[in-house]
């Protein structure tokens, strides 16, 4: 055989075996994920265990290089490949993202993604756009020879006009809060309850371009579909009455190694109180049935975003950190609860009014906190102030066995109510 033609088998063998191995976004439509956990970890390799690379934040779209069991392999602008879970995701095909309508008059077309950037043109509403993708907020769409930026809020994914069946059993999540949900799929119908940014809520079905939920009032109604993002996470203001039994919850124990936290004026660490009052309610709260994560069981220090990672890839259905309070003041005396979202206060309302009731000291009620690991957690989340340790009579108070016993059982009693009503 001569050379010539063993050469071009050479070449056929060659172009087989690349055709065989074509990635599938090559073959297939190509698919992108948008980030619906608000903060979410990407790791080097599939598992909770491997190294975070980096950060990547709700709303945000990324190509999906690979899948391999509950983690999708993606690209990062960098160039570098990461992997996170699929439950912090929503996966669509191109196709599913491509068009759009525009819901409003005279909207801005903008040349990059931000508000202060340069207007070079107008849509009005009716307009259809083709969209390109989505990052924070703002869709790149097909705008005359190339592209621009317009903001998501204003334009309406298409959808089909009748009740989608497909849609029924999915779940959204709310993107803004004091979002309205209506008695009717229509602007003009009145408003039956409100939504707020994080909730979750199951699709009963979808009619012309609204969904229609069940209230956490216990009503029906309609919420536009462009003001939710679709999400794998489950139903979490929807408790079933069913009781603690069952759900996950995370225990941080605030501080810990280098970071001691406050020194009491007769020289108690918080790091070393918050451990143990978190040892003593995981115990209880295993009793009760209850499936216990804690973010350090040790002397340790552990990174904030770690500590909220564990509640969002666990999908938890409360997380619960505890600390005691210090302030240049030894009057100052009481405890706190802290929460960051509207859908966070239902969950601090109770417990709090539990530790109220058993504890005995100064009730300081309940209060936004804009704290990490409340304002980076998708998942209810409260934050404790069980205390002050700069108040030398109440310090004497929360450093005894009895105030932590007091103090984990009302927590617990806090989280059965919560979890039973």
């Amino acid at each position: 055989m001569g050379k010539k033609k063993l050469f071009m088998i050479f070449l056929l063998l060659l172009l087989l075996a690349v055709i065989v191995n074509l990635p599938s976004w090559i073959t297939a439509d190509s698919i992108t994920i948008e980030i619906t956990g608000d903060v979410v970890n990407v790791r080097e390799k599939p598992g909770t265990s491997y190294s975070i690379i980096t950060q990547i934040r709700k709303g945000e779209s990324y190509t999906v290089e690979k899948e391999q069991g509950d983690w999708y392999e993606i690209k990062l602008p960098s160039g570098q490949t990461g992997w996170i879970a699929n439950w912090l995701a929503v996966k669509q095909t191109s196709s599913e993202m491509q068009s759009g309508t525009v819901n409003v008059d005279s909207l801005n077309v903008r040349a990059d993604a931000n508000a202060n950037s340069e207007i070079i043109g107008k849509l009005n509403s009716g307009e259809k756009v083709k969209m390109i993708q989505e990052s924070n907020g703002w869709y790149e769409i097909s705008y005359k020879s190339g592209s621009a930026w317009v903001n998501a809020q204003y334009i309406e994914k298409s959808t089909s006009e009748s009740s989608s069946p497909e849609s029924e059993g999915r779940n959204i999540s709310i993107l803004h809060d004091g979002t309205n949900i209506r008695k009717k799929p229509e602007l003009a119908s009145p408003i039956v309850d409100t939504a707020h940014s994080g909730e979750v809520y199951e699709v009963i079905e979808e009619k012309n371009n609204w969904y229609k939920i069940e209230a956490a009032n216990g009503k029906t109604g309609f919420i536009a579909s462009w003001v939710v993002s679709s999400t794998n996470r489950p139903v979490l203001h929807n408790k079933s009455g069913d009781g603690i039994s069952g759900k996950t919850i995370v225990v941080d124990a605030g501080h810990g190694g280098e970071d001691k936290g406050a020194t009491g004026s007769s020289g108690v660490i918080e790091k070393k109180l918050t451990l143990e009052t978190a040892r003593l309610l995981e115990k209880k709260l295993k009793n009760a049935g209850a499936n216990v994560i804690m973010t350090r069981s040790r002397d340790r220090y552990v990174p904030l975003h770690n500590r909220t990672n564990a509640a969002i890839e666990n999908r938890a259905d409360a997380f619960v950190s505890l600390h005691y309070d210090s302030i240049n003041d030894p009057v100052t005396n009481g405890h706190t609860t802290y929460y960051h979202y509207a859908y966070d206060k239902q969950l601090a309302d109770v417990v709090h009014s539990h530790l109220g009731k058993e504890i005995g000291l100064k009730d300081r009620g309940t209060k936004f906190g804009n704290y990490y690991v409340l304002r980076e957690n998708s998942q209810p989340s409260i934050l404790l102030e069980l205390g002050y340790l700069s108040n030398a009579s109440e310090e004497q108070t929360i450093n005894s066995k009895r105030y932590r016993d007091t103090v984990t059982t009302a927590i617990t009693d806090g989280l059965k109510d919560y979890f039973s009503n």
